[in-house]
């Protein structure tokens, strides 16, 4: 992993973050459409569900690459979540 970080600038990072994240973002949209079932797609949910497992990782491991504090992540995630059951209790 450290080769990665000392070969690869921030910069690439990045946009390999963000690539992943566009696929991860389609993955997620793919399996909905097999849940709703309106629109139907040749993929199976075992399929849809593999590939979106695949994304998540993919995303997860350019984050790991990044110099983020996951304590300020944590952090973060925390109020999103009181603030998202906030919401969903009126």
């Amino acid at each position: 992993m450290n080769i990665i970080k000392k070969m690869v600038p921030v910069e690439e990072l990045l946009a390999g973050m963000a690539e992943e994240a566009a696929e991860l973002a389609k993955a997620a949209l793919k399996l909905r459409r097999i849940f709703d079932g309106t629109n139907p797609t040749p993929k199976s949910e075992v399929e849809a569900i593999e590939d979106l497992w695949e994304e998540i990782a993919d995303v997860k491991l350019y984050v790991s690459m990044l110099d983020v504090n996951p304590r300020e992540i944590s952090r973060i995630m925390e109020e999103k979540l009181a603030r998202w059951e906030k919401r969903l209790n009126g």
